[in-house]
């Protein structure tokens, strides 16, 4: 049962807030199948495909897109990747919700005060910055936290790969 009399006063947003949700990560087992049914089913857009590659592992992802609301399907292009690894460990679904902000720097600073653990240092190229939480055990969810310079709606491949490599240096997923 929640104690909904606690003293403890709410925490509220870190630094100046969440802007909106910028996207949320799926892990799929069949990425062919996977953008099959966002595109035909749900009607969502195809906006670009991706290999990544690690030092040992990597991934393949789509991103799809529909009036502003965007999913990056991922699938591991082996039994060791990061996203194979999260599905052997929690299924497949949701990997992570990515949260714009306006300054991932003072987010990630007001987060890891309040005890938040990270996966990744700020990780930036142009026109964006991220930082991505470690997992948390309850939910299994992941959160990442994005700063996008005016104009900058995709993703830059040099920060997949920054990611893909600290990831695989830390053992994360």
């Amino acid at each position: 049962m929640i104690d909904s009399t606690s003293d403890t006063p709410e925490a509220g947003p870190p630094g100046d807030g969440y802007l909106q949700i910028d996207h949320l990560a799926i892990a799929v087992r069949d990425l062919e199948q996977a953008i099959v049914f966002y595109r035909d089913v749900l009607g969502f857009t195809l906006m670009r495909r991706l290999v990544t590659r690690g030092r040992s592992t990597g991934m393949i992802s789509a991103e799809m897109e529909f009036n502003g609301i965007r999913f990056v399907l991922c699938q591991g292009t082996e039994q060791a990747s990061q996203v194979s690894r999260l599905i052997d460990e929690y299924g497949p679904g949701v990997a992570h919700v990515a949260m714009r902000v306006n300054d991932v720097c003072s987010t990630v600073n007001d987060l890891s005060a309040r005890g938040m653990a990270f996966d990744t240092n700020v990780i930036e190229g142009p026109g964006l910055r991220q930082a991505f939480t470690t997992r948390c055990d309850n939910s299994g969810l992941s959160f990442e936290f994005i700063q996008r310079d005016s104009g900058q709606e995709g993703f830059v491949d040099t920060n997949v790969e920054q990611l893909f490599h600290q990831l695989e240096a830390k053992g994360a997923f």
